[in-house]
This record gives structure tokens, sequence and C-alpha cells, in this order.
């Protein structure tokens, strides 16, 4: 069952960058500047490291669901090879789509409400972009805590199979209302979510903020006075901009303010400043910040200065993540302390594209350590897969890695006043 339909979002990867490319191709015909460079690659980056944490979770919390249903229902069969829980048919097909997607809503209300809950969710908020590689950028930590609002589907019975299909097919449908170039949908606004609708949710305008948490259906954010209709372009983002390419930082610097308010607070504000919505503070450290008006005129997107030269050489280190990053997708009879030893130089070429897209130092030595891993990995492989080819392999690799890292090295030292 698990192995038939637990890959409907990887099966749908390739339906993904096929719909980015024919965004940018329209994106350039009807001359709108939809994407860049730097934030396209922290989106990618993003969704790769939550795919990272989802190797090592996606099982567990998915067991969690086929556990607690087995061990309520299980003993409910009278007649064995009968089945148990809740019939799967037509009519129960549509009612779990429907409640999967009510309860993504409450989850997803719950996260722009709580602020431990906001710090798993805030990476996806966290472009000023708008569009279809903007849906791949998500909380690597989200699924640990959204999982168990689920679970009270598999204590009434719902089919495991049937939970596990509809809630991909949530998110698949979610993947394409990330677009700026479909305006209104006719009659679909009344009840479906929309890119208009989901372009609202992003927007950090004062009067879009927290609205239209809705995934499939748009009636949950109307019967619980959270819609808000799209009026004037909304500007996108969070309300204190990110201003980092690193998608490691990006996931884990939220909860790292909230640890040095934590710090600040007293008391019982120790736990609050944890459960209070984001943005929340003790009157003695300030109250809650206010949320500012956006002034076009002085409105800035985080977009550091760099040579064309660099960006280019950022795209290249962040390339060569992927066939790593793909063999612990693809490989699941893969041991996990191989996958985890797989995971460090993924990261690792993830954090230094980023890093050289803003020109940092710290960059630059991470770079140093991606080509490092890249020349063993290509040794390793070599060695257990084709070992009469290893030698060449290697010094392939190395010839090239040594290419990279003397452009780069070259680059740094003409432009090193720049790097910060």
């Amino acid at each position: 069952m698990e192995t038939q339909f637990s890959n409907l979002i990887a099966l749908a990867v390739p339906i993904f960058f096929i719909s980015i490319a024919i965004e940018v191709v329209a994106a350039l015909i009807m001359k709108k500047d939809v994407y860049r460079f730097n934030d396209a690659i922290s989106d990618l980056s993003a969704g790769m490291l939550q795919e990272l944490v989802g190797v090592f979770t996606k099982v567990l919390l998915f067991g969690a669901y086929v556990a607690l249903f087995e061990w309520v229902h299980r003993p409910k069969e009278l007649v064995p090879g009968q089945g148990y829980g809740i019939p799967v048919n037509i009519w129960t097909w549509i009612l779990v789509f429907i409640l999967v997607d009510l309860i993504y809503y409450i989850f997803h209300r719950n996260a722009h409400n709580i602020a431990f809950l906001w710090g798993t969710h805030e990476a996806h908020h966290s472009s000023q972009e708008y569009n279809l590689a903007v849906a791949l950028r998500q909380g690597a930590f989200q699924r640990l805590f959204s999982f168990p609002y689920y679970l009270p589907m598999a204590v009434v019975g719902f089919s495991p199979l049937q939970f596990m299909v509809c809630s991909q097919l949530n998110t698949l449908y979610q993947f394409f209302i990330h677009t700026r170039l479909i305006k209104k949908m006719g009659f679909l606004e009344y009840f479906m979510n929309t890119p208009s609708h989901h372009r609202v949710h992003h927007g950090v305008n004062p009067k879009y903020i927290d609205k239209n948490h809705g995934g499939v259906f748009i009636i949950w954010d109307k019967l619980f006075g959270t819609f808000q209709p799209e009026e004037e372009e909304p500007h996108y983002g969070t309300v204190k901009p990110l201003t980092t390419f690193n998608p490691i930082w990006t996931q884990l610097h939220y909860f790292w303010h909230l640890i040095q308010l934590t710090r600040k607070a007293r008391g019982w504000d120790k736990v609050r400043v944890w459960f209070k919505p984001p943005g929340w503070k003790p009157d003695y450290l300030g109250g809650k910040s206010p949320i500012p008006e956006i002034d076009p005129a002085t409105y800035r997107k985080y977009d550091p200065e760099n040579t064309p030269a660099l960006k280019a050489y950022a795209g290249i280190a962040f390339v060569l993540t992927l066939p790593i990053f793909l063999i612990m997708q693809q490989s699941k009879n893969l041991p996990l302390s191989y996958q985890a030893i797989l995971a460090v130089p993924v990261l690792v070429g993830l954090a230094a594209a980023g890093g050289l897209m803003m020109r940092k130092r710290w960059g630059v030595w991470l770079e140093f350590m991606r080509v490092l891993f890249f020349i063993l990995i290509v040794f390793a492989a070599t060695y257990m897969l084709w070992p009469k080819f290893m030698v060449a392999a290697t010094v392939a690799a190395s010839v090239l890695g040594a290419a990279q890292l003397y452009w780069l090295v070259r680059h740094f030292w003409r432009h090193r006043e720049k790097f910060a």
C-alpha cells in the first residue's frame, strides 16, 4: 500500500520543474519580473532541506497514524480478513479529502498564531517573491508538528491509505496556486483557494496578515472569519524581512529569536513567548511589535549586489549537490546511518551556495568543504559499484574540483574587499 501511493509528491517533481520553466517563459513573454536567481535557489534549497528531514521522519510520522489506527480498530475486526475501520468507498474518499483540508486549515491558522509553530512554518513565507518555486520553500520541521493534528482521523477509523493519498493531493494542489500570472478565476473564487486568495495569504500588507489559511478550499476562511479578498497587489515576505540566503539559518533563525526572547523574559513570560502570537513581547520588553504599512517608495527587496560570475558559480555549487540528494531520495534500502552521512555534503553544499550568493567569506570555506566531499563521494561510490573505474573517476573529480577552487580563489582575491 505505502510503496504504491506514498511517493505521489516524488512522482510529481518533474511536473513541478516543468511548470516552473513554463512560468519563467510566460513571465518573460508577459514582461513581468517574477523570478530572481538568488531567491529561486533559496526556494529550491529549502525544499531539499524539507525532503532531507523527511528521509528520517516520513516513515515515523505515517507509521504513527498506522499504529494508532491498528491499535484502536484491529481488535474490533469480528471476521478475520473482512477489514476494519470505516469502509473505503467513494463517499469516504470525498469525506477524507474534505477533512484533511479542514484539519490543514486548523493547523495552518495555529501556525500563524502560535510562535513556536510559526517557527516551523515561517520559512515558507520568507521569500519576497511569489512564484511556483516559492511553493517548494517549505519549513523543514513543519511535518513534525502538523501530523498530530491528523491523528484523530486514525482514532475515528479512516484508512491510512485514504489519509496518505488525500494529504498528498492537498499538497500537490497548493503548489499550483503560487503564481502571480493568473489573476481571478471566476466562480471558483467563491469556494476554492486560488492564486488570488493565496497571494493575500503571503502578503505583508497589514490588512492581508493572517488571512486565507485554506489549502484547497477557501470556504473555511469564509466560515471562520479569516477571509480577505485580494485588492491591491500584495508585498510578499515576512513583516521583518529575512536577510539571508543560507537555507539552514532560514529554517532556524526564528527559533533563535524565541530563545533570545526567553532569556530576556521573566517568570511565566519565558513560556508565554513560545505560545503567544508571533511578534508578542511582554510590556517590559516593548510589547507587541506593530505591523507597519508598506511604503512603495522606500520598499526594497533583499538582493545583495553580486557579480554574475559568482552567481553562476553558486548555481553550479547548488547543482552539484543534486546527485547526492537524489541518491538519498531514491535509495530506499540504504541504511539511515549512510543516509545521514550523505546528508552532510548536501547541507554543506546548500549553505555554501547561499553564502556565495551573499558574498560571505564563510561561504568560500564551505565551498572548499563541498569540493572535498564531492571527491570523497566519487571515490567511495566508484569503489563500491565500479572499482575498476575508481582511479579514473577520482582523478576526474579531483581535476574538476581543483578547477572550481582555482576559479573561486582567483575571484575571491580580486574582489576580497567586497566579501564580508
